[in-house]
């Protein structure tokens, strides 16, 4: 499968706990990081008064294996399904060339302005369609 979008990320000493090894929120803050970055990158002409019109209802991850300090990182993401109102997007953290996390994070399409879930658009839609990868289990 190839991903549709990677990213670096750098490990910095102030993301380690006291064993030694970057601590398991901060993973979640690697994964916000490289979402941003996708978010820009793809979708920023859909903003309007805010940047970014989604909420996260759901994060999950498996952790693998420790990232150390020395690790290179890198991220990689793509959108694993499109519902109703939200999307899915699956990760895989990679440190040093090994798999050390792989996550999903659920947002929703989100109207600031009443404070409700709103559908996507077809625009939106068909964009985070030509996103998808379907992987072997969701065949």
């Amino acid at each position: 499968m190839e991903p549709v979008f990677r990213y670096p990320i750098e490990v910095r000493f102030r993301d380690l706990d006291a064993m030694g090894h970057v601590n398991n929120a901060v993973t979640v803050t690697y994964l916000e990081v490289a979402r941003t970055r996708f978010w820009l990158s793809q979708f920023s002409d859909f903003a309007k008064e805010v940047d970014f019109p989604f909420v996260v209802a759901r994060v999950a991850v498996n952790y693998r294996r420790p990232i150390r300090l020395q690790d290179v990182l890198e991220v990689e993401l793509w959108v694993s399904h499109v519902g109703r109102s939200s999307f899915t997007i699956a990760y895989r953290v990679w440190a040093s060339g090994e798999l050390a996390a792989d996550a999903e994070t659920v947002q929703v399409h989100y109207d600031y302005r009443h404070g409700q879930p709103q559908t996507l658009g077809p625009e939106l839609r068909a964009r985070l369609e030509s996103l998808r990868i379907v992987s072997e289990s969701q065949q």
